[in-house]
């Protein structure tokens, strides 16, 4: 989980939250310790923190930003770019089995060890290897896949925390319909994961998700208020408001 540190010395980036104890002694002399996920945030505050920390969320740059007249044009029904969700993955591959039109993008592994893209009709795409071509590709997707992190087989590696992550964000504003693997927690209700998406459970629950947005459009202004929140110039005032009180 993101932890920003400021001093009027240092700004650093920690990706873990181990304990208070360990916050405590190596950013005392920080004024201000900003938290990225509500989750951890809220955890640090349950255990008396004594730091001076702040909840300051992820957002993402004016550079993707949209409108309610936003005209986003869809060729896959389905884009999947970097590592997926296993459960959901199986999900689709299931889907898939029933419905061979399903035209999807997905990530494939070659024999160097190498991964490149390709389509579930055996067009390849090859690599996306730069921010530009992923959020073309994104923004090619009629509905993109999303999970928290540490759930399904990912527990140890995010330590038990599930803070949302950009590549939310990241599919709001390439209007993609959302289909979400979730853990509740304070940062998914502060993100409004769920007035995208129910918590995907069981297949059943994919299967309609799916159905329903390949029959529907995103609603560009649903979408274009949402991300008027978290864009990173308003984390850049809400920043400098943090800064000028101290």
């Amino acid at each position: 989980l993101g932890l920003l540190a400021i001093s009027c010395r240092m700004m650093l980036m920690v990706l873990v939250v181990p304990g208070v104890e360990f916050y405590s002694n190596n950013y005392y002399h920080c004024p201000i310790v900003l938290i990225s996920s509500k989750e951890a945030y809220d955890y640090l505050k349950s255990k008396g923190c004594p730091l001076n920390i702040v909840h300051h969320p992820l957002s993402i740059s004016d550079k993707y930003s949209i409108t309610s007249d936003s005209k986003i044009e869809k060729k896959y029904d389905l884009v999947m770019v970097g590592r997926q969700n296993p459960k959901l993955e199986t999900f689709v591959k299931m889907y898939y089995e029933k419905h061979p039109d399903f035209y999807f993008v997905y990530r494939k592994s070659m024999s160097d060890k190498t991964w490149i893209y390709a389509t579930s009709r055996g067009e390849i795409l090859g690599n996306i290897d730069t921010r530009e071509k992923y959020i073309e590709i994104m923004r090619k997707g009629k509905m993109g896949l999303y999970s928290t992190p540490g759930i399904d087989g990912d527990e140890s590696r995010t330590k038990g925390y599930h803070q949302v992550t950009p590549r939310f964000l990241e599919l709001v504003a390439t209007g993609c319909h959302i289909i979400a693997r979730y853990s509740m927690n304070s940062d998914t209700e502060y993100y409004d994961l769920k007035s995208f998406s129910e918590n995907i459970e069981t297949y059943e629950q994919f299967e309609m998700a799916v159905q329903k947005a390949l029959d529907s459009d995103v609603d560009m202004k649903k979408y274009s208020d949402y991300l008027s929140m978290h864009y990173t110039s308003v984390r850049a005032n809400s920043l400098k408001n943090i800064i000028d009180k101290l």
